[in-house]
């Protein structure tokens, strides 16, 4: 089946308006327009423009839409603990067509990885937001380089808090999936026809021709490259004529010079493409990911929630969120989301449990905020297991760092990053939100943060399954309202704990005291 097929089905912006179409038509309750599911639903959907203004470049407001909707969702996950009634409103689909839709979802996110991914995109129009977000990722780090996968040292400062080594590893994904140098050059200056000349010695510097090189009429201006959009510094040793389409990936039995500083070495275009089993380690991980956030709704479904059709609808209205389809390659995003559902599938063994959110914590830091509420939910039984499974996933992490690679830093460095150094220093260099807001207001929001996250500790005094999955989705919601790194854009940390809140049963027998193993 043709490629194409697939690009189109995988259109953005049809996918947005088609899916929250979908996600009310299978779960609206139109007999009860005033329910709590309804408006549940609603806040979901909403979600959407933010995700669509972001696509369309429209950062400030994007973003800006991202905070207002995730304020209102955890307003209502406050109000989640007054929620003592739970009737079972079941989605408007029989069970057999809703584990047919959720089979071929899941049918979508593989394609959307392993056929619509970045080397054979070939119209602007099929790209997806992450691939938008690494390419204008790539605008302003000129030193990033998708055709090889490299970090340049000076970009592993700019990442996120967390293992330094999963962090590049998801880092190298967002490159592997990024679009080719033309389908980059359409979204950040579309319609600018220009070309490589060699009538400047200044490698920085790029001659935009406006009109057919082959004709006596041109008209010639110089601009800057980093306004373009960066690019291998590859020269082309055959004679062949600048065109339009010169800043492409040039066909793999072409030889290159490349340059670096004053030295010149030459390769062929081959080596500068991704190895084959670079892309299927990178495609397995993402797919590996989603896959376990699939089969945990299943799991807590059928063994926590006593119905599997319900686990069925939650991973359903999982895979049909635009987010889920719009971000699907983005390891930072999903392996901490399936580390946390998986450990509140485990809760009934804290050790295992501990060890699922150490990871996590490990990898990203910031499932650390979990740590308190966890540890006061298993306060009457289960708290030192949970603790140290938590404590030594984190300790086997900061050894596993004495054997990292020497170019992503020394030992000391990766070891205060993964602890969440560049997230808490209150002087760190924003990307997403407060990029555009003034960041000394988020001293604020971190106070009102951690006293939400430490109160937890006493509020609410009844804690059972249904508080730990509202709370949990409630702090790691909190988290993007501080987070330096585009806060707000990481839903799948909080979506799988909101949706079984929304869809969960009356929950209050399930108490550590009552449900964990000894």
């Amino acid at each position: 089946m043709p490629t194409s097929f697939f690009q189109y089905e995988m259109l953005p912006t049809t996918w947005f308006y088609v899916s929250a179409l979908i996600i009310l038509a299978l779960f609206f309750k139109f007999n009860r327009f005033w329910s709590v599911r309804n408006l549940d639903l609603i806040g979901l959907v909403l979600l959407t423009p933010g995700l669509l203004m972001l696509a369309m470049r429209n950062d400030q407001w994007g973003y800006a839409w991202l905070f207002g909707v995730g304020f209102f969702l955890a307003i209502r996950l406050i109000f989640d603990n007054l929620m003592v009634r739970r009737p079972l409103l079941e989605p408007n689909l029989t069970p057999g067509g809703l584990t047919f839709a959720c089979f071929f979802l899941v049918f979508f996110i593989v394609a959307a990885i392993t056929i619509n991914r970045g080397d054979q995109i070939d119209t602007v129009r099929t790209v997806r937001l992450e691939q938008i977000l690494t390419t204008r990722h790539l605008h302003h780090h000129a030193g990033m380089n998708p055709t090889t996968l490299t970090i340049p040292r000076e970009e592993l400062a700019n990442l996120p808090p967390g293992f330094r080594p999963f962090l590049a590893f998801s880092e190298r994904t967002n490159l592997a999936l990024a679009p080719p140098d033309k389908i980059r050059e359409e979204i950040i200056r579309p319609a600018i026809p220009f070309s490589l000349s060699a009538d400047t010695d200044d490698p920085q510097v790029l001659v935009w021709t406006d009109g057919d090189a082959s004709t006596s009429s041109l008209k010639t201006d110089r601009i800057q490259k980093s306004d373009i959009i960066p690019i291998p510094q590859a020269t082309l040793l055959s004679e062949t004529p600048a065109t339009s389409n010169s800043l492409n990936i040039p066909p793999p039995d072409t030889t290159l010079r490349i340059e670096t500083g004053n030295s010149a070495s030459i390769q062929t275009a081959a080596a500068l493409r991704p190895n084959l089993s670079t892309l299927s380690l990178i495609m397995f991980a993402a797919l590996l990911g989603h896959l376990a956030l699939v089969f945990g709704f299943l799991y807590i479904g059928h063994c926590h929630f006593g119905n599997l059709q319900t686990g069925i609808a939650c991973a359903t209205l999982y895979l049909l969120h635009p987010y889920t389809n719009q971000m699907v390659g983005r390891l930072d995003h999903l392996i901490p989301a399936a580390l946390i559902l998986w450990g509140v599938a485990l809760y009934r063994r804290p050790f295992f449990a501990g060890i699922s959110l150490g990871i996590a914590t490990a990898l990203v830091f910031y499932p650390v905020c979990l740590v308190p509420l966890w540890c006061a939910f298993y306060w009457k039984r289960g708290w030192i297991r949970f603790l140290t499974g938590t404590v030594s996933m984190l300790i086997l992490f900061a050894v596993l760092l004495l054997f990292s690679p020497a170019e992503l830093g020394n030992y000391h460095e990766q070891l205060i990053h993964m602890f969440g150094k560049s997230s808490l220093w209150l002087f760190s260099k924003p990307d997403g939100f407060w990029e555009h807001y003034d960041i000394i207001h988020r001293v604020l929001i971190l106070a009102i943060f951690f006293v939400l996250c430490f109160g937890m500790i006493l509020w609410p005094s009844h804690k059972h399954l249904a508080t730990l999955l509202s709370c949990s989705a409630l702090l790691m919601l909190g988290v993007q309202f501080w987070q330096l790194h585009q806060g707000g854009l990481y839903m799948a940390w909080y979506l799988p704990t909101l949706i079984l809140t929304i869809f969960r049963p009356n929950l209050e027998d399930r108490t550590a005291q009552s449900s964990v193993v000894l």
